[in-house]
C-alpha cells in the first residue's frame, strides 16, 4: 500500500509541471524519463535598442547628433550584447550607461552633451562629445 501511495504522490508532482519545458522520452517500454529542453535565445533587435536609447537619452536631456562615430568621440567601455538575452535587458543595461555617463558628468547640464548609440558586432558603444 505504501508503494501506490509513493508512486501516485510521485506521478503528481511530474504531472504539475509545465509541460512546454519539458520533453518526454521514451527510454525504454516501461520506464520514461523526462528530459528539460535547452531555453532558446531570442535574437536582439539592435534597431529597437538604438531607437529606445536615443529617445531615452534625449528625454534625459543630451543633444543626439548622428555624426559622432566611434572614432570621433569618447565612449567608456562598451557593454557586451552577449550577456543579455533580450532585447528588454540590453536597453536596461543601456539605460544605466546613459546615466553613467550624465553623472560622471554631473558638473554640465545634459543638454552640454551630445551623444550617440552605436551597437557594432557584439557591443553597445553610449559615445558622447
Amino acid at each position: 500500500m505504501k508503494k501506490i501511495v509513493i508512486i501516485m504522490i510521485a506521478l503528481v508532482a511530474l504531472n504539475s509541471f509545465p509541460a512546454s519545458n519539458y520533453v518526454e522520452v521514451n527510454a525504454t517500454t516501461k520506464t520514461h524519463k523526462v528530459v528539460q529542453r535547452a531555453k532558446t535565445r531570442k535574437k536582439i533587435n539592435k534597431k529597437l535598442v538604438r531607437k529606445r536609447l536615443i529617445v531615452y537619452g534625449k528625454r534625459k536631456g543630451m543633444t543626439f547628433d548622428s555624426k559622432l562615430t566611434i572614432k570621433t568621440s569618447s565612449w567608456f567601455p562598451p557593454t557586451n550584447i552577449k550577456y543579455y538575452k533580450n532585447n528588454r535587458e540590453l536597453i536596461s543595461a543601456g539605460k544605466g550607461d546613459i546615466r553613467y555617463l550624465l553623472n560622471s558628468f554631473s558638473d554640465c547640464e545634459p543638454s552640454d552633451i551630445t551623444f550617440n548609440v552605436k551597437l557594432k558586432g557584439r557591443y553597445l558603444y553610449i559615445l558622447y562629445a
